[in-house]
């Protein structure tokens, strides 16, 4: 196993406590959707927007929609996700517990320090300014750079490339499944910051899992990352 040079972070409830509301923000584009004539019984409120949007795509393309209009559609389905998102940081926005402290001592052991998101980079870039997050961080990667999210392994592979680092250098920290799904794709170790109990991560990924942000050092200045 390679030394570790570089710690990745998901971004909402690992970094930061999430105030998007994705519940509107999955509703809004539904119902832009259904105007447009998206069969309802293929769309549910159990899906994630990704998901959503690609079943949405195949319809679409299958009843003649043009790439041109498409793209039209897929503009405005952005511009509801980064104005839900946009306007949740003029909620009561904080960190995660320890979460300075922790990328403060990652920068003293000279390791680099990255942040994947499915959010768009202005949101990503203001919540961390804010919460005095990003002075810390070498580089974001948000949903704007890629043309599929998480758990697509593109995102990850281009914050390995701008971190200079290579997968068996970095490890990644997420508290979803599309963190550890895109980890395992891009060939990165994965831990799981857990918010509650989630055996479907610890079986199905075999992930190594902490309950706090600081584990990461401990770990780091133990030898065992």
């Amino acid at each position: 196993m390679k030394q570790l040079r570089a710690v990745i972070f998901d971004l909402d409830n690992t970094l930061i406590s999430s105030r998007v509301d994705f519940r509107r923000m999955r509703t809004e584009i539904m119902d832009l959707l259904l105007r447009l004539r998206v069969p309802p019984n293929r769309l549910s409120e159990n899906m994630l927007i990704s998901e959503i949007v690609k079943v949405a795509v195949n319809n679409l393309r299958e009843r003649g929609f043009t790439e041109e209009e498409i793209k039209n559609i897929l503009t405005k389905i952005a511009e509801i996700m980064n104005r839900v998102e946009l306007e949740s940081l003029n909620e009561n926005l904080n960190p995660m517990e320890n979460a300075v402290k922790t990328l403060k001592r990652l920068k003293e052991l000279n390791l680099k320090v990255g942040v994947i998101t499915n959010s768009c980079r202005e949101y990503a870039e203001r919540a961390l300014a804010k919460l005095g997050l990003r002075s810390y961080i070498d580089s974001v990667v948000a949903r704007d750079y890629v043309e599929e999210m998480k758990p697509n392994p593109k995102n990850a592979l281009h914050l390995l490339n701008l971190l200079g680092v290579n997968n068996e250098e970095a490890v990644f920290i997420g508290d979803h499944w599309l963190d550890a799904e895109c980890a395992r794709r891009a060939g990165i170790r994965f831990i799981l910051i857990e918010r509650g109990e989630n055996p479907r991560m610890i079986s199905e990924y075999n992930c190594r899992k902490i309950g706090d942000l600081w584990e990461i050092i401990d770990l780091i200045e133990s030898g065992k990352l």
